[in-house]
């Protein structure tokens, strides 16, 4: 997944089947070898590229929601929503040859990301990259009540051993999908152990 993060995931689907591909040509393929042309050129030249001022105040406004990241294969694969975004505005900027990233840039490169964000999650779902805890979310998400230790080892036979539940029971809490409580049981009136979806993630909190 540190590799996955260096790209953007999106997803696509093909509006028509054209064998031979489009016919762009004449006057409007010119136009775009002209404009490619302008803006390689345009880059070519060593200089700084900024943020004007209402980039940049907008800039400050979306960080801190890209740097929150998310949990599992889609948080792995999305860790670098900042320098992808930034990389598209400034591309946005290149092809304008505008020596500054203007607004209308910055919220074109944010909705890419967006898209591409959501992509991932259309492709990785709520997986969390680990074959143990992704089975033992599947049972929790309906049990919404809590799983015992004996269940969980119930679930693969019991011929999982101990440290690998625990370690995937672990990344489930971590992730934030899990929670760790203590119940009363009042058929055998005995303290149980068990884990249950967090209360973001429960029905209640749905």
């Amino acid at each position: 997944m540190d590799f996955l993060n260096r790209f953007m995931v999106v997803a696509v689907q093909r509006s028509k089947a054209l064998p031979f591909g489009g016919r762009l040509g004449g006057e409007e393929l010119e136009r775009v070898r002209e404009q490619v042309r302008l803006a390689a050129r345009f880059a070519s030249v060593a200089q700084q590229i900024t943020f004007d001022a209402p980039a940049r105040e907008r800039w400050i406004a979306a960080y801190d929601e890209l740097s929150r990241g998310e949990a599992g294969l889609v948080g792995a694969a999305t860790a670098r929503a900042e320098a992808h975004s930034v990389r598209l505005a400034l591309i946005y900027a290149l092809l304008d040859c505008s020596q500054v990233i203007q607004l209308e840039h910055l919220e074109a490169a944010l909705a890419f990301w967006a898209y591409s964000a959501a992509s991932a999650r259309w492709v990785f779902g709520d997986s969390i990259g680990d074959p143990t805890a992704d089975e033992i979310w599947a049972l929790a998400r309906e049990r919404h009540d809590g799983l015992t230790r004996t269940e969980v080892s119930n679930l693969f036979s019991r011929n999982k051993k101990a440290r690998e539940i625990d370690r995937a029971l672990q990344a489930l809490i971590d992730a934030g999908r899990l929670e760790r409580a203590t119940i009363r049981d009042a058929r055998s009136d005995r303290t149980l152990t068990i884990w249950r979806p967090t209360s973001e993630l429960s029905p209640a909190g749905a």
